[in-house]
């Protein structure tokens, strides 16, 4: 979610992920990281497109979903994501701010999520969300 410049999806492919689907409102950023597929011979591996978060994305469908974006816009589609990822999946969160927290992860909780493991880096919150089996 939020692909920006395509980096995370990279990531994924490097480590073997299977099937890739990046998304991003901003028709820059999925610009960009076309881009970014092409200069690292990905592109024909991660699908990419521009979508508002997670609308109309079939659930049950994701093994994971990653977001390093703003925490209000984390807060915006939890519940989307929590149709989204298959069960016993991940809801991988980073981009928070510390004082961000405490919302993220009540609002993870309410959509249904168990939160695992939060991990603090100075002012930066990364949160791994389960989704129950």
């Amino acid at each position: 979610m939020g692909t920006g410049s395509g980096v995370l999806a990279l990531a994924a492919w490097k480590y073997g992920a299977g099937s890739i689907r990046a998304l991003d409102l901003d028709e820059v950023a999925v610009n960009s990281a076309k881009e970014n597929f092409r200069l690292n011979r990905a592109a024909s591996f991660i699908e990419i497109a521009q979508n508002n978060l997670l609308e109309g994305i079939e659930p049950n469908v994701a093994d994971i979903v990653v977001a390093n974006i703003l925490a209000e816009v984390i807060i915006s589609f939890t519940y989307d994501a929590f149709k989204v990822v298959k069960p016993g999946g991940v809801f991988l969160t980073s981009g928070i701010i510390s004082r961000k927290k405490d919302d993220v992860v009540k609002s993870l909780e309410e959509a249904g999520f168990q939160v695992e493991h939060v991990t603090e880096l100075d002012d930066w919150v990364a949160i791994k969300a389960v989704k129950p089996v």
